[in-house]
């Protein structure tokens, strides 16, 4: 078997899944928008204009597939960069029809024999795959787009003061319709977490589907000194701060909860109704995007990591935070349930405000118990290595032969 592998800008998942081609011989080429090389990281690392763009890029660069068989469309990438600095074009819609069209394209070499690809670029090379006789190897980082609507509609009903302005609560036609085509050409389908796959089977009983749990990198992701400075007791979350993701769930229950010399620390996009984030409580802080390196200095200088997802896939933040020793807090619509265990956190019904406010409390009370969770969770994740990942998309693919 000889399998193309795309993705439109590169992220852990995406690289450890072409890596797992590599290991077993199959990879013919890696189609990607721009993967930069460590020297022109660093070349452009130098340029002060250039530097928020350059933290993007760096995250791209991958070592082990720097120097795999590439397709690359490095001018078409950045100027689609430069386009979303500005605010013009919409560049993942770009970068999404530049993979299809690259890999109908390339997918049509004599040698290729499967195609591997993502949800929303994956339509029109699983299109020309099929008329070759070849086979579609479709990969759902997230829950299936229909489950996610209705939660998005329903979230948005909820809570309609925290939206920003012109916000739609549904996707459009046209990609409703390419999802659909997408999961009907897949031979395979690749889902990190039983919760996925449960959103996949409620539509598709039937489907030929491997779970695949994604994994962490346990030496940069690890804990700090631990003679870290007496406190307030930091909760901390990481992510979009959206209604999907729980932000206001999250920022309820903290305000119900009432925690007495407590913190809670929110890093990611902020991209619900900016006076929702003017008139955030003291004791809330949210901080932008920043480096892996930063937010792993964040984890470690909180206690207890917070993850109240009403629509997820598997949710990376939270293995990375716990393998920093931050015992978790999931709704079960993540990979929580399958990662948590009695010792390490607790997980809670996805939407449940009381529950969510009882385990804030919780751990308000028991502070004592932090040093031994904090252990347990880093022991829990350590479990969880992109090296099971890749070997099992290695066995699951394999069967397409």
């Amino acid at each position: 078997m000889s399998i193309i592998f795309g993705h439109p800008f590169g992220n852990p998942n995406s690289h450890h899944a072409a890596l797992a081609h590599v290991e077993a011989g199959q990879l013919e080429c890696l189609c990607v928008p721009w993967m930069p090389s460590i020297a022109t990281i660093r070349v452009l690392s130098l340029i002060q204009p250039l530097r928020p763009l350059t933290q993007r890029f760096a995250r791209r660069q991958f070592a082990p597939l720097s120097h795999v068989p590439k397709v690359q469309g490095r001018v078409g990438e950045v100027w689609r960069l430069l386009m979303r600095a500005s605010g013009a074009g919409n560049p993942i819609e770009q970068g999404n029809r530049w993979l299809m069209r690259t890999m109908a394209r390339e997918c049509q070499r004599s040698s290729v024999t499967a195609v591997h690809a993502y949800e929303d670029c994956s339509l029109w090379q699983f299109v020309k795959a099929k008329r070759l006789g070849k086979a579609c190897v479709y990969d759902m980082p997230i829950c299936y787009y229909a489950a996610r609507e209705k939660t998005q509609v329903e979230l948005h009903q909820k809570y309609p003061d925290w939206l920003p302005p012109n916000w739609s609560p549904t996707v459009h036609d046209m990609p409703q319709e390419q999802k659909r085509q997408e999961m009907a050409l897949a031979d395979l389908t690749l889902v990190p977490s039983r919760y996925v796959e449960a959103t996949i089977r409620e539509f598709y009983p039937h489907k030929d589907i491997a779970r695949a749990p994604y994994g962490v990198d346990a030496e940069f992701w690890a804990p700090g000194p631990m003679n870290r400075p007496p406190g307030p007791l930091r909760f901390i979350y990481a992510g979009h701060a959206s209604l999907r993701k729980g932000t206001p769930l999250l920022i309820e229950a903290w305000a119900k909860a009432e925690l007495r010399d407590a913190e809670l620390t929110l890093v990611g996009p902020w991209i619900l109704a900016d006076s929702k984030r003017r008139s955030l409580p003291p004791t809330i802080k949210w901080f932008p995007p920043c480096s892996w390196q930063a937010l792993r200095d964040r984890y470690r200088e909180s206690d207890v990591f917070v993850f109240p997802s009403f629509a997820e896939g598997f949710g990376l933040v939270l293995l990375e935070a716990m393998a920093c020793g931050l015992p978790a807090i999931a709704s079960e619509a993540t990979i929580g349930p399958e990662i948590i265990t009695a010792g390490s956190g607790f997980t809670t019904p996805t939407g449940d405000l009381d529950r969510l406010v009882e385990l804030l409390r919780w751990f308000d009370r028991h502070r004592d118990e932090l040093p031994v969770m904090s252990q347990q969770a880093r022991a829990q994740a350590e479990r969880w290595t992109w090296g099971k990942y890749r070997a099992l998309v290695k066995e699951a693919v394999s069967k397409l032969v």
